[in-house]
């Protein structure tokens, strides 16, 4: 087999890999999980996930929520996993939206977590290929949690039931990914009873990041996450480019204004760690 052949497999074989690894990104209701109540006045205590946030959390110079991996003690995983454990015991049917949204929102995050604290050290979520497949990337494919008798994956949980049920945007700001790329994470839990201001707050901070969208010489820079998700933003760029504004800065607004399609999208993999910080 010749070099040249050789290199274009391999280029082949990783631009597939990468195809496939975003593949699954098409959202797909899943009926089981509409079931709510929404006479329901009860809610949901976060105080595990709170108690984590609060002690695990830091924000670094450019204002990234960064998680303290390199430091978390064998407390700090009983914590989460006691938090896990308890959401999963959880008949989620029973509760009304905005208390399952914050649920679900604050379960993927924490989910997400423990994944990256139970194989650390990577320097990439991606690394960690516990999905069922030959092509499949990351832990998002891998059942890791059961609720109301139902094994759930991370995709399940982001594709199958938030985006689908909620159709709301901002949800993607609410999620971390575990990357440095996505939106933060938030140092308090989601609550039912406040998760419209904190869904417009995530999506100002994100939005106005450089993580989230630039105009340099007239050109949009935006994240992938709006390449990933466009049809949630609407599904063209004139689309993503009105919802950007719902929440840019004056200064982002003026830039936006001058512009009508995306240039430029692009994503930081790397681990969202305090590994280096001081």
């Amino acid at each position: 087999m010749n070099k040249t052949f050789r290199f274009g497999t391999l280029l082949f074989t990783t631009l597939l890999l990468c195809n496939v690894a975003f593949a699954s990104f098409n959202k797909s209701l899943w009926p089981k999980w509409e079931v709510t109540n929404p006479l329901s006045q009860e809610v949901i205590s976060h105080q595990e996930w709170k108690t984590f946030l609060n002690t695990r959390v830091m924000t670094n110079d450019e204002g990234i929520n960064l998680i303290d991996y390199p430091n978390l003690t064998d407390e700090d995983i009983k914590l989460l996993n006691q938090y896990i454990s308890k959401m999963s015991a959880i008949n989620i049917n029973q509760y009304n939206r905005r208390e399952q949204l914050a649920y679900w929102l604050n379960l993927y995050n924490a989910l997400t977590m423990i994944t990256v604290a139970k194989y650390y050290p990577v320097e990439s979520i991606q690394e960690i290929n516990i999905s069922p497949g030959l092509f499949s990337i990351g832990p998002r494919g891998a059942n890791i949690i059961t609720v109301n008798g139902t094994q759930l994956t991370l995709e399940d949980i982001h594709s199958r039931i938030i985006r689908p049920i909620w159709n709301d945007p901002r949800t993607h700001y609410a999620l971390n990914n575990g990357s440095i790329g996505a939106a933060n994470i938030g140092k308090e839990p989601f609550k039912g009873v406040t998760i419209e201001d904190q869904l417009n707050l995530a999506a100002k901070e994100y939005i106005n990041s450089l993580r989230g969208a630039q105009v340099i010489d007239d050109k949009l820079i935006l994240s992938r996450l709006y390449d990933w998700f466009k049809e949630d933003f609407g599904g063209e760029d004139r689309d993503v480019v009105l919802h950007l504004k719902q929440f840019a800065s004056e200064s982002l607004l003026q830039k936006l204004n001058q512009v009508n399609k995306i240039s430029v999208y692009n994503y930081n993999w790397h681990l969202n760690t305090t590994l280096g910080v001081s």
